[in-house]
C-alpha cells in the first residue's frame, strides 16, 4: 500500500527542518503514526504473512500423530476428503457407547493477543462451533448436536447458527451445472410436516427428536440476509430450544466480500450476537467446508472486537516491552488453524482482513485522507444501522483495488 490516504489530522502543524534557537519544538504524532504496523504492511508483506502459516500448517499436517492427529476422512459424512477437524479438537456427539460419535464440526474459543483488555470483550461473544456444510446424511447429526451443544443446559435459550453459504453454486468448471454447497438441511414455511431426527436410529435409540419452522424474522433492508426461527423439541424433554438461523447466500466461495457486502455481514454479527441468549453460548458457524469464509467470519469479528474497544492503541509501543506477538491478525489466524485446520482458506481471505480492519482504524480514529473519494466505515460494533458514511475526499482513486475489499 502507498500510504497516500494517511494525511496528518485536523490542527497538526508542520516543522520545516531543525531549530537552532528557542524551545524545542515537538511535531505532533499523528493517528496514523500510532497506526500499528501490521496495518499498515505491503501487500508483499502481507502475503509473507500468510505463507508462514501455510507453512506451519504443512508441519502439522506433515506430524499426523500426537497433538495434530487427525481421523481418517468419512466418505459419508464428510463433504470434502481434505476438510476435518484435528482428533483432539472435534465436537462429540453425545451417543451411547458403540456408536459413531463424529461430525465434522469443532469448537473454538479466541483468546486476546493484546496485553490491555479490550474495552468492549464482554459484549463480542469468542466462542463458535465451526463445521462443514451439512450433507443429506449428516442431518440428524447436526440437530443432534444443536440440542445438545447450544445453551445447555438452558433449552429454553435461544440457539445461533449462522450458514455462509448457499445450497448450490454454478460448478467451477462448468457454470451451466450446478454443486450442492450445503443441504438444506432446516426447514421453511412450505414444510408443514416438521423434520423427523433420528427416524433410523443411526444415533441411537433414545434420542427423538422433532424440528419445525416458526417464523421468517424481518428482512434487513440493503441485504441478503434470511433470517429464520425454529423450535426443536427432544422426545422426554420437557422444554422446547428456540432457534434462530441466518442464511448469508452473497459470499463467494474462497473469496473475499465486496465492499457494499461488507455492511451486511456486519449487522449479522451484530445481530447473532444480540440474538444469542447467554454470554456464554457459542454459535454454530458454517459455510460449506467449514474453515473458508467460517474462519473469516471468525476472525474479523474477533478482531472488530479488539480495534473498537481500544486493544491495539500504542501497540508498537506495547510490543517492546512483552512477549506479544506484533500481529494479531496473524496470531488470530494462527489460533484458528490450530483448533480447526485451514481456517481464513484463502489468501484473498486473510488479505481482507487487514483491509477491513484499516479502514476500521481510519475511522475510528479519525484519520483524514487527501485527494479522490472513498467510503469510510462508521463504528458499527453498537449496532449502527448503517457501516459506510458518505463518500469523503481520499488519496485513494475509486478505482484502486485498495477500495474494493
Amino acid at each position: 500500500m502507498d500510504g497516500a490516504c494517511f494525511g496528518k489530522p485536523d490542527g497538526a502543524e508542520e516543522v520545516d527542518g531543525p531549530k537552532t534557537a528557542g524551545p524545542k519544538i515537538v511535531e505532533p504524532v499523528s493517528a496514523v503514526d500510532k497506526m500499528p504496523k501490521f496495518l499498515k504492511m505491503t501487500p508483499e508483506e502481507t502475503q509473507q504473512k500468510y505463507d508462514e502459516l501455510m507453512r506451519l500448517e504443512g508441519e502439522r499436517l506433515a506430524e499426523k500423530d500426537g497433538q495434530w492427529s487427525r481421523l481418517d476422512p468419512d466418505p459419508v459424512l464428510d463433504r470434502y476428503n481434505n476438510v476435518h477437524p484435528w482428533a483432539n479438537n472435534r465436537i462429540k456427539l453425545q451417543v451411547p457407547e458403540g456408536v459413531n460419535d463424529y461430525i465434522n464440526a469443532s469448537p473454538v474459543t479466541l483468546a486476546s493477543t493484546s496485553t490491555k483488555q479490550s474495552t468492549l470483550k464482554k459484549g463480542i461473544q469468542d466462542k463458535y462451533i465451526c463445521m462443514q456444510g451439512p450433507k443429506s446424511e449428516t442431518v440428524d447429526h447436526t440437530w443432534h448436536m444443536i440440542w445438545h451443544e447450544l445453551s445447555v443446559p438452558y433449552n429454553s435459550s435461544p440457539a445461533i447458527v449462522i450458514m455462509l453459504s448457499p445450497t448450490h453454486a454454478p460448478m467451477p468448471n462448468d457454470p451451466s451445472k450446478m454443486l450442492e454447497k450445503c443441504y438444506r438441511y432446516f426447514p421453511n414455511e412450505f414444510d408443514t410436516t416438521p423434520f423427523k431426527i433420528n427416524e433410523r436410529n443411526q444415533l441411537g435409540e433414545d434420542f427423538k427428536a422433532t424440528v419445525r419452522f416458526d417464523s421468517n424474522l424481518p428482512a434487513i433492508p440493503g441485504t441478503t440476509i434470511e433470517g429464520r426461527k425454529f423450535i426443536m423439541t427432544v422426545d422426554g424433554e420437557d422444554e422446547e430450544k428456540p432457534i434462530f438461523h441466518y442464511l448469508y447466500p452473497s459470499w463467494p466461495d474462497f473469496g473475499a466480500l465486496e465492499e457494499h457486502n461488507v455492511e451486511s455481514i456486519i449487522q449479522l454479527m451484530h445481530l447473532s450476537r444480540e440474538k444469542n441468549g447467554k454470554a456464554e453460548n457459542a454459535r454454530v458457524v458454517h459455510c460449506s467446508a467449514g474453515v473458508g469464509r467460517t474462519g473469516t467470519f471468525v476472525a474479523l469479528e474477533f478482531l472488530m472486537g479488539e480495534l473498537q474497544g481500544g486493544a491495539w492503541e500504542n501497540w508498537d509501543e506495547e510490543i517492546r516491552h512483552t512477549n506479544q506477538g506484533s500481529d494479531p491478525v496473524y496470531e488470530t489466524v494462527n489460533q484458528l488453524r490450530m483448533q480447526r485446520r485451514t481456517m481464513v482458506q484463502a489468501f484473498e481471505q486473510y488479505a481482507f482482513l487487514y483491509e477491513v480492519l484499516r479502514k476500521m482504524w481510519e475511522e475510528k480514529y479519525g484519520v483524514p485522507c487527501i485527494g479522490g473519494e472513498h467510503e469510510h466505515p462508521k463504528s458499527v460494533v453498537e449496532g449502527s444501522t448503517s457501516m459506510y458514511e458518505k463518500k469523503s475526499v481520499c488519496g485513494r482513486q475509486p478505482t484502486d483495488p485498495m477500495d474494493k475489499l
